[in-house]
C-alpha cells in the first residue's frame, strides 16, 4: 500500500512506528530469567518425579499382601510358560536298528481329548490319540525315523493347535499353522525339552 502524503495523521503514526524502540539494559536478563522460571516440558518433569526419593510406609499386612501378589504372578507366569509345552525326547537308535520313539507332551487342562496329527500319519487325528497323564497333561510316544516332520495337536477332535514352544513350519497346511520337529540319527539327539 502506498503512503498517502495527503493525511498528516497517517504520516505521523507511520513515522512513530518506524522509529526504533530503545530497550532497557536489563531487558535480556529479564527475558532469560522468565525462560528459566517457565515449567519444564512434561517428559523432563516426569523423569525428575521418578528420580526423586520417596518414603513409602507399608503395614505388615500390606507387605504380606504384596508378597503374596508377587508370588502369585510368578506362579501364573511359570504355569503359562509350561502351557502347551511339548517334549521331544527321542531315544537313540538301538543296535538292532529300531526306529527311535519321540514323546510328545501337551498341556491342555480344559480339553476332553487330544490327539497328535502330522505328515508322519497323513494328518489323521484318529491314529495317534494322546493319553491323559495328569491334570491337563497329555502324552503320546511316536516311533519316528530320522527326518523333519510337521505336526499339530488336535484338541477335542476339531481344533488344530500348533505347538507353542516348537518352531513353526513355513507355510500352513490346511490353513492352520503347524510346528516342526527334527529327529536325528543315533549320533545326534533331536529336539530336547521345549
Amino acid at each position: 500500500m502506498s503512503e498517502s502524503h495527503d493525511d498528516p495523521l497517517i504520516a505521523r503514526v507511520a513515522g512513530e512506528l518506524r522509529r526504533p524502540v530503545p530497550l532497557s539494559p536489563d531487558f535480556d536478563a529479564r527475558v532469560m530469567a522468565a525462560v528459566r522460571r517457565a515449567p519444564p516440558r512434561l517428559p523432563v518433569r516426569a523423569w525428575a518425579w521418578v528420580r526423586e526419593p520417596r518414603t513409602v510406609a507399608v503395614s505388615p499386612l500390606g507387605g504380606l499382601a504384596m508378597a503374596a501378589g508377587v508370588a502369585g504372578l510368578v506362579l501364573v507366569g511359570m504355569w503359562g510358560s509350561q502351557r502347551g509345552a511339548v517334549s521331544h525326547q527321542p531315544s537313540a537308535v538301538s543296535a538292532a536298528g529300531t526306529v527311535p520313539s519321540v514323546t510328545f507332551v501337551f498341556l491342555a487342562p480344559q480339553a476332553r481329548s487330544v490327539a497328535l496329527a502330522g505328515d508322519f500319519d497323513g494328518w489323521d487325528a484318529a491314529r495317534l490319540p494322546m493319553r491323559r497323564e495328569g491334570p491337563g497333561l497329555w502324552t503320546v510316544d511316536v516311533p519316528l525315523a530320522p527326518g523333519r516332520y510337521q505336526y499339530a495337536f488336535v484338541v477335542d477332535g476339531r481344533r488344530f493347535v500348533p505347538d507353542p514352544s516348537a518352531p513353526r513350519a513355513s507355510g500352513e497346511d490346511f490353513g492352520t499353522p503347524t510346528s516342526v520337529v527334527t529327529v536325528g540319527g543315533a549320533a545326534r539327539a533331536a529336539g530336547g525339552s521345549l
